[in-house]
């Protein structure tokens, strides 16, 4: 499965997180929860960085702490950080914790009251009625931690492309109907038109993103909100799959386009070409250092290149490069 150690990682940063936020600490907290949105939004795996704290520091969001913490999942599997939260807390557990909607204080009240410790445990509770009797809870919030229990197992489903379809252009057309939407494109995976789909990627242009992210939210066919705001949005359709709108500027839309587009390899090999010309290939441009060679279209970043245009199906990691290009592809 695609960005598994991404989805790990992030998953184990925000238990830190909110273990740490209900014993008060301050800051750190928001600090791993940063961690957690880099790692969860990089195009390729963690373990494809090089493997050391100044490098990983290159990231934003990402500190000495995090970057150690990276490192260490990525040897051993764990996080003894986590580890000793976990333990500190009467063993909480960690699977529990996995669950949206639940945070540290609800797991251990449904684990000291019913001793469970596992998905199935709480989801077999939930379906007996037995969590609405406990103190703040209700059968309206069972409903929901019954829902958000049964989805632990969508997050790494893989849809065929066939099956959402109609929800992914109905959710494009709903898009364009926000007021403040200027341009909005589907990327990722469905873009360039894979058999199996994870999630759907969508990029959207606004000079009003707050307001827009408000208007998303409330469309009929957004089942769940995990988290909005300014730079993006998150949140499940009707049929399960993970949505991910961000937020860019128009005079980024090419940039974003291709690098949120993928493959990961693709855009690797494209870094490659213009690292040999002596520029800078990310999200925001094409950089001569500072200067902006190209962002505003995919096309002219290519022309740029060198590169002929590929279609997004066609993007992989071997590139028809200019023949005067000494490249290995």
């Amino acid at each position: 499965m695609e960005m598994e150690n991404n989805k790990a990682i992030a998953r184990l940063f925000r238990q830190i997180a909110a273990l740490q936020q209900e014993e008060g600490v301050a800051f750190k907290p928001a600090a791993y929860r940063r961690a957690a949105q880099t790692i969860e939004d990089l195009l390729q795996d963690i373990s494809t960085y090089p493997r050391e704290i100044k490098e990983l520091k290159k990231l934003p969001g990402i500190g000495e702490a995090t970057a150690e913490k990276i490192i260490e999942y990525l040897k051993t599997g764990e996080m003894q950080t986590l580890v000793k939260l976990l333990n500190k807390r009467g063993g909480i557990s960690g699977e529990l914790m996995d669950i949206e909607g639940l945070g540290a204080k609800r797991v251990r009240q449904i684990q000291d009251a019913l001793g469970i410790k596992t998905t199935a445990e709480l989801v077999e509770a939930a379906r007996a009625g037995k969590l609405r009797g406990l103190p703040r809870f209700s059968e309206l919030m069972e409903k929901k931690i019954l829902e958000y229990a049964l989805r632990v197992d969508e997050r790494t489903k893989r849809y065929p492309r066939a099956e959402i379809e109609d929800d992914v252009e109905a959710l494009l057309g709903a898009l364009k109907q926000v007021k403040g939407v200027r341009r909005a494109s589907v990327a990722g995976s469905y873009r360039r038109q894979a058999e199996t789909v994870g999630d759907i990627d969508v990029l959207v242009v606004t000079d009003e993103p707050q307001k827009v992210s408000e208007a998303v939210s409330k469309l009929s066919i957004v089942r769940d909100v995990v988290a909005h705001g300014d730079k993006k949005i998150s949140f499940n359709l009707r049929n399960g799959i993970r949505v991910d709108i961000r937020f860019v500027r128009e005079d980024q839309w090419g940039s974003a386009l291709l690098y949120f587009t993928g493959n990961k390899e693709h855009n690797i090999a494209m870094r490659k070409v213009a690292i040999q010309k002596g520029w800078k290939l990310n999200e925001y441009g094409l950089f001569e250092k500072e200067k902006v060679i190209a962002s505003k279209s995919e096309e002219e970043i290519y022309q740029a290149l060198g590169i002929p245009f590929h279609e997004p199906q066609e993007r992989t990691a071997r590139l028809k490069v200019d023949k005067n290009l000494d490249m290995p592809f």
